[in-house]
């Protein structure tokens, strides 16, 4: 059997403050609901100035949503948040070297940035298409 290497101490430190910002934005999001006008949650700053939906357009409200278990509005704002969220462990374990079980091939394809960059571009341009068949990619 063979011995597992320690993390690097930098590593160790990087997951604590991401497990640190996860756990606020959590607590966040369980007090204050961002589909409410008092909120004291930032809107987005995109869609203010150019009317666009940006990539992101909807993501507090669909975490918020799925926080309190309503994955049909979470997927109403933001589908592609709710599809990346469902990979965000498998990518963890991966930078953490803690490989998942999961093909190389695959592993490859979820770390790859340009995959990611690809994404976000595509979504963020269907999701303001005037074409009914993409109005379900738009918030709300």
């Amino acid at each position: 059997m063979l011995a597992r290497r320690p993390l690097p101490a930098s590593r160790v430190a990087a997951a604590l403050v991401l497990g640190a910002a996860v756990v606020a934005g959590v607590a966040l999001l369980l007090v204050f609901d961002p589909n409410a006008g008092d909120n004291p949650l930032p809107r987005c700053v995109f869609q203010m100035v150019t009317g666009l939906y940006c990539p992101g357009c909807g993501m507090t409200r669909a975490l918020h949503a799925l926080l309190h278990g309503d994955l049909a509005t979470a997927w109403a704002m933001n589908p592609l948040v709710v599809l990346m969220l469902a990979t965000a462990p498998l990518m963890a374990w991966h930078q953490l070297k803690l490989q998942p079980a999961l093909p190389a091939r695959m592993s490859r394809l979820l770390m790859d940035g340009k995959l990611w960059i690809a994404s976000l571009i595509l979504f963020g341009v269907l999701r303001n298409l005037p074409w009914s068949g993409f109005a379900w990619m738009a918030p709300g």
